[in-house]
């Protein structure tokens, strides 16, 4: 028994030392590949050595112990019970606290499915909490001093910056245009968002700080060029939250050693490295409008920074609707990914220059507030406040061997702190919300009190029942594994798949990948469902696709976002997605029932008032589209693209004068614009649609379809040798309309409109 349970031990430890080499892990065959292949494979890690822990918690004989034993009555090591007195840390207590509140807050949630499954896009619920909670469980136990933590945990973070370094080689790599980048310039190696690579970067930066500072041996220079590198990867995501962290948490580094530390040279260092960082940033502030500094496409991110910026004015903006959601529910809030709730409710106008559809405050503290509620920020807040408690409880000028090291108490209080700031801008992903948690359990793990002897009692269990209950945890770990991971995995693959036959122009093909997606009944659902509609409206428009397969993919396109809407009722999201298919499809009645619902729970979204007004305005009921139109204009008068609705809609319901009021400081109605240009097609006014083809041309002259169009128009106006030279320079610009381009120069010389 000794020997398998030893077995088990290495199992586990081996499982532990894979978590690092998760960063590197990106998958094209899944939907999101930066982000389901990490998670899935995180879970999954995670759910088999949380299972062989419990093997080993079971079959953990404890009667007594004493702080520092490590030998029972047949010689197991009794490390494995998290309940013991040994591992009764206030940060326990509070990792417990923050799990707990954040089941409860699932349990009341406004749509608790998504709560507890979030989506591919995220991959942040509840049951990532969890996972994170079992790993920090059994981090606490397996890596604890008695059974030789600090060896452990020092392979640990060890294999952790390895991998780290060659994250950063990949990026400088990227920088060097060897490797592209996945989302702009900034790098963003394998995690693809460089916010993400940014604290990841931070971590490690602090973690080579703190061995470097704390290493005696020979090999301790080897952690500067790991420091200089990753600092210039961190540079490089241009993140400038995640910079501001770093600086600040350097600063705190700095003023730590040099009030606490023992030894004259390391004070001294560090005092000189607080003035040089505040002597550098000053010099930034003098010259931040300096041809240097604006030229620089880092250097100029943070030379920007202002209150009238425009990501700072949205950034306020969105923490403004975070408070309003919060009032309204401030206990346990609407529940983990509900974010996207309050934003549609509390919209703000003036956010018409970001994308429509935020998750995230872009605050994890208001992401907290808002999801979680007033008591899930302060069990978040808790875990850093029993941290630090931890870390410094003993004083800073405690010896070695007496709990931690000042080492470890300066560095890992300024990561946090680095952590913390970079977190009041961005959100958290699964590789930071890991070293997080492993920190967090690396703390918990050495912060061991003082024991008092527990009396013997008698084994709580007999081994066949102890054989027995290990035996159910591999059946519920192996039944766990498939229902948690396969089925979603399975719908993310056939989710690609979908789309790679649609790029293939094989609908049929695609169709029945959708519909192999959906029929996983996983969390994949929602998004196979989202690309189903606009699937669908795709097939619609192929005037080569049979009429009957058409009718087939739409009917099971509105079949199933119907149930997508009955799943998230107050989810305005999926409405739009509905009505617009409506729309396309030419069910305007069912549009407006369906869209009219929306704009009720996201009153001030312009986006949802323009699908409205298009089902009214295909229905020819200009008055509404015209009533609708005006409000979504008086939200934001300066928003161009409501305007230029409006006055086409103007245009259609035949109102000129206004039309002609709305659009006279911004080019007037002369203009090159589809929706303008559809109107008075509608119209039949030849000379606005030949002037604003003419503004087309201007702006495109190689674009032969507007040549041909425009053809058309003078050829409608009598202008029948304008036409000519149009349909010539289409056939120069594009020789295979040559022959039909011909024929119609023929009939027009001929006399004949053809």
């Amino acid at each position: 028994m000794q020997k398998s349970l030893k077995i088990i031990r290495y199992a586990v430890l081996g499982g532990i030392f894979l978590i690092p080499f998760l960063v590197l892990i990106v998958t094209p065959s899944l939907f999101f590949p930066f982000i389901t292949g990490k998670n899935f494979s995180f879970r999954i890690l995670v759910e088999i050595i949380f299972s062989l822990w419990l093997v080993l918690a079971i079959f953990d004989p404890v009667r007594s112990r004493e702080r520092g034993s490590r030998s029972t009555s047949n010689g197991v090591d009794p490390n494995y019970r998290p309940k013991s007195a040994s591992r009764r840390t206030w940060l326990l207590i509070a990792a417990v606290a923050f799990t707990f509140v954040l089941i409860l807050s699932t349990i009341f949630s406004v749509n608790p499915y998504r709560s507890f499954w979030s989506n591919f896009e995220r991959m942040e619920g509840l049951l990532s909490f969890l996972h994170l909670f079992a790993l920090f469980l059994v981090l606490t136990t397996m890596m604890n001093p008695p059974a030789g933590g600090e060896r452990l945990w020092k392979w640990f973070f060890h294999i952790s910056l390895s991998v780290s370094v060659i994250v950063g080689i990949y990026g400088l790599l990227q920088l060097a245009g060897v490797l592209e980048t996945h989302q702009g310039s900034r790098l963003d190696a394998t995690l693809g968002n460089s916010s993400y690579l940014a604290i990841y970067m931070i971590f490690h930066i602090f973690l080579a700080l703190l061995y470097l500072f704390k290493t005696r041996e020979w090999y301790r220079w080897f952690y500067f060029p790991v420091i200089v590198l990753e600092t210039m990867v961190l540079y490089y995501t241009a993140t400038r939250g995640a910079i501001l962290g770093f600086i600040v948490g350097l600063l705190l580094a700095a003023a730590l050693l040099a009030l606490f530390s023992q030894e004259k040279k390391i004070k001294i260092f560090a005092a000189s490295a607080f003035v040089s960082i505040v002597v550098f940033a000053g010099i930034f502030l003098i010259f931040k409008s300096s041809p240097f500094v604006s030229q620089s496409p880092v250097l100029s991110r943070f030379s920007s920074i202002s209150l009238s910026e425009q990501t700072t004015q949205s950034r306020l903006v969105v923490w403004k609707m975070s408070w309003q959601g919060f009032k309204e529910k401030p206990l346990l809030g609407w529940g983990l990914e509900n974010y996207n709730l309050i934003f549609n409710k509390y919209y703000q106008p003036i956010l018409w220059k970001q994308e429509p559809w935020f998750d995230r405050a872009h605050n994890v503290f208001f992401d907290r507030l808002t999801t979680n509620g007033i008591i899930g920020l302060f069990a978040y807040l808790g875990l850093f406040a029993c941290s630090l408690y931890c870390l410094w409880k003993k004083g800073p000028t405690f010896a070695k061997g007496e709990g931690r090291s000042l080492t470890d108490s300066v560095f890992i209080t300024s990561m946090f702190a680095a952590y913390f700031i970079h977190n009041l801008f961005v959100f958290d992903n699964i590789t930071s919300l890991i070293l997080f948690f492993s920190i967090l359990a690396y703390i918990s793990a050495k912060d061991r009190p003082s024991l008092k002897k527990v009396k013997d009692g008698p084994l709580s269990n007999s081994l066949s029942l102890k054989s027995a209950s290990a035996m159910i945890v591999g059946i519920a770990m192996i039944f766990i594994i498939y229902f948690i991971n396969v089925p979603a995995i399975l719908a993310s693959r056939n989710l690609i798949e979908a789309f790679k036959s649609s790029s293939q122009n094989n609908a049929q093909e695609s169709f029945q990948w959708f519909q192999k997606a959906i029929s996983r009944n996983s969390f994949g659902s929602t998004e196979a469902r989202e690309h189903l509609v606009n699937f669908s409206m795709q097939v619609f428009q192929q005037p080569n696709i049979d009429n009957d397969f058409k009718t087939k993919v739409v009917d099971y396109a509105v079949l199933e976002m119907k149930k997508q809407i009955e799943q998230a009722t107050e989810d305005i999201r999926y409405m739009v997605f509905l009505g617009t298919l409506y729309n396309k499809v030419g069910q305007y009645d069912k549009a407006v029932e369906i869209l009219s619902k929306a704009a009720k729970l996201a009153p001030n979204k312009q986006m949802v008032h323009f699908e409205l007004a298009t089902s009214y305005l295909n229905k020819k009921d200009y008055e509404k589209t015209l009533d609708i139109l005006k409000k979504a204009f008086e939200l934001a008068p300066e928003y161009l693209e409501a305007r230029k609705i409006y006055a086409m809609a103007a245009i259609f319901a035949g109102q000129d004068k206004l039309a002609e009021d709305l659009m006279k400081d911004y080019g007037g109605l002369i203009v090159a614009d589809e929706r303008i240009l559809r109107a008075f097609i509608e119209r039949g006014d030849i000379i606005k649609i030949t002037a604003i083809l003419e503004k087309f041309i201007e702006q495109e002259p190689n674009n032969a379809q507007y040549r041909v169009s425009l053809a058309a128009g003078y050829l409608q106006s009598s202008q029948r040798q304008k036409a000519i030279e149009q349909l010539q320079k289409a056939i120069d610009l594009e020789p295979k309309f040559k022959q039909q381009g011909e024929y119609y120069i023929n009939e027009i010389r001929a006399g004949r409109n053809p």
